[in-house]
């Protein structure tokens, strides 16, 4: 039997079957990959909010590490109150920057430039909370938000939400920021998100360096408070008003809500300049054991910052006492020897440590005649210190010369160490030589005077004035020589004489100015010339040289003739006489130190207009 065969496709049926059996299987397929598609949004999610969770740290690291001052303030309920120099309270450290932690509002909720829609992005419509702001301008304008800045921008946080928090620990003498960070995925459930699925978390500190560097010098962590467990806003008060032209987000900052908490991390990241100098002190400890000196200054500099500081004042050592040493304010030994770096103004006291005490013994000193001058106490082993010349030596007549000990003349103070009571001190004394002048044949006995053993005389008179008419002072001689008292040392009882010669042919003088005419002798040893005109024009001439050396001269004041030492040298002064007025001329081998007298001090009247003075040197 022959059979009919369908040749156009599957039957309806047929058709049916398949179809199904396929579904089946693709729904099989499909179960199959959705857990492997779970896996890989999984693994992708944990890699980002890892980037962005160790980027944040990044951040926290890169500010704070060099910082130079740190604050802390954890769990702090609305603002602080800084001035706008950066100062928070009385401390009057100062800051320019500010990290604020705020786990409790949307991202960019702080900035001027926030939208105010809560809901026009997808990290803002899930609610996505926690991130790191940056105040800038601190010193200057205060802590305004205004000045705000997300950390990294609002979208690295991607739609993570971040519980971020910060504090300080000291290990061993360093300071760290500790910080830990945990990132919460969004999870879709129940019509709306919620983030309890940790996706990073991670603990890190943050090595202050700048401030390890140096325990001694102005960079600290001021202060960490945690004010969920000790709050203390009279240190660190709260600010009550928001500033001028905050928006209404910001505002919200300022509530004193108790969940209304923040931590902020203020810091300083203001350049020391390389000019900037500090005040480095130097004074007696509290304890000092003379109560007068107690505190008091001993010296102060001046001291560029960043200096390896080395040269404290010179302590003289105190009898009873060690080595003197200096502290600082935190009364730490300060050590000098290796330099103290000065990055701050810096008070170091000095401290004299009391060693054990010592038998104290009594020195005895004489006066010439053997009455006992004075006595004093020298520690054992010690040295006497010099008390001074007996109360029965002629100070005009004679010259002390030293204490000696009265068993051995031939030791002095600084030879015999006192080790009981028994060491008396003598003085030695050398009478000096008396030294007499004549004039005219006459000694002057108010002119007596008495020098000491190898020094020069100087007359203590005026000019002396010859009795003839025709003559004038020359010159001082030992009497019976020509030896000169300039250039006589005095070893024995001395007389000297004047000396005049003739008077020279005088020019006649004008008859509106007074003259002074000075003859210096070859040899002399005149360097400076002293002229006292007061109120009067004078003018001095070089006449030898036909020099003027002053034109116009009024006043007082030294000099300089030291060109024409030792020649023979005429110098002529004429001056007007407005009215009474003094005068003086010296010629002086040194400086300001008189050696003698050209013209003596006195006062001109109108009536010495046309005359001339002489004198001969």
């Amino acid at each position: 039997m022959k059979m009919n065969k369908n040749r156009k496709g599957f039957t309806l049926v047929e058709l049916i079957v398949v179809v199904t059996i396929f579904g089946v299987i693709l729904g099989a397929i499909l179960n199959m990959i959705k857990p492997a598609n779970n896996v890989y949004h999984d693994a992708d999610a944990t890699m980002e909010s890892n980037i962005i969770g160790s980027g944040l740290i990044d951040y926290l690291d890169d500010e704070l590490r060099y910082s130079t001052n740190v604050l802390v303030l954890k769990d702090y309920i609305g603002v602080p109150d800084v001035s706008n120099s950066g100062t928070i309270g009385a401390s009057g450290v100062t800051y320019s920057n500010c990290i604020v932690i705020d786990n409790n509002n949307l991202r960019g909720y702080s900035l001027k430039n926030y939208s105010g829609n809560d809901t026009d992005t997808a990290a803002k419509r899930m609610g996505a909370k926690g991130c790191i702001l940056n105040v800038g301008k601190v010193n200057t304008e205060g802590l305004n938000f205004n000045n705000s800045a997300v950390a990294r921008g609002v979208d690295f946080y991607d739609n993570y939400k971040f519980d971020i928090g910060a504090s300080i620990s000291k290990i061993e003498e360093m300071y760290t920021l500790d910080v830990s960070l945990t990132a919460y995925q969004p999870t879709y459930e129940n019509g709306s998100y919620t983030f309890t699925k940790t996706k990073y978390k991670k603990d890190a500190a943050v090595n202050l360096t700048n401030i390890n560097i140096d325990e001694g010098d102005s960079y600290n962590v001021n202060d960490y408070k945690d004010f969920s467990v000790a709050p203390d806003y009279v240190t660190y008060p709260r600010a009550t008003t928001a500033p001028a032209g905050c928006t209404a987000q910001q505002e919200k900052y300022y509530s004193l809500d108790a969940s209304n908490t923040y931590t902020y991390i203020f810091y300083d990241k203001t350049t020391v300049s390389s000019s900037k100098t500090y005040s480095v002190k130097f004074i007696y400890s509290a304890s000092d054991p003379d109560s007068t000196l107690r505190g008091k200054q001993i010296d102060t500099k001046s001291v560029k910052a960043g200096t390896v500081y080395k040269a404290p004042p010179s302590m003289t050592p105190r009898t009873g006492y060690g080595t003197p040493y200096w502290v600082d304010s935190k009364n730490n030994v300060a050590d000098f020897t290796t330099g103290v770096t000065i990055n701050k103004d810096m008070v170091f006291s000095c401290v004299y440590p009391p060693v054990a005490p010592k038998t104290q013994f009594t020195v005895t000193f004489e006066n010439i005649d053997g009455s006992t001058f004075t006595t004093t106490s020298v520690y054992d082993g010690d040295f006497a210190n010099d008390p001074g010349i007996p109360t029965d030596m002629d100070t005009i007549k004679q010259d002390f010369v030293k204490w000696v000990y009265k068993s051995d003349t031939s030791k002095g103070l600084t030879d015999v160490s006192i080790t009981d009571s028994s060491v008396v001190f003598v003085p030695v004394v050398q009478n000096k030589h008396k030294v007499e002048f004549k004039l005219n044949g006459s000694l002057i006995n108010a002119s007596t005077i008495y020098v000491s053993d190898g020094q020069y005389a100087n007359y203590p008179g005026a000019t002396p004035v010859s009795s003839d008419a025709n003559k004038v002072f020359s010159k001082w001689v030992v009497e019976g020589t020509a030896d000169e008292i300039t250039s006589v040392t005095i070893t024995r009882d001395t007389v000297f004489e004047a000396v005049f010669v003739e008077k020279p042919s005088l020019p006649t003088s004008q008859s509106d100015r007074v003259t002074i005419i000075i003859d210096c002798s070859a040899g002399n040893n005149y360097s400076y010339m002293y002229g006292y005109f007061c109120n009067m024009n004078a003018k001095i001439v070089n006449e030898t040289d036909n020099e003027v050396i002053v034109d116009n001269f009024t006043g007082n004041s030294n000099i300089d003739i030291s060109k024409y030492k030792g020649r023979e040298i005429r110098y002529v002064i004429t001056a007007t006489i407005p009215y009474n007025v003094p005068c003086c001329v010296n010629l002086w081998e040194k400086e300001w130190q008189n050696i003698d007298n050209a013209f003596t001090n006195v006062t001109l009247t109108t009536s010495d207009l046309g005359k001339t003075y002489y004198v001969k040197m």
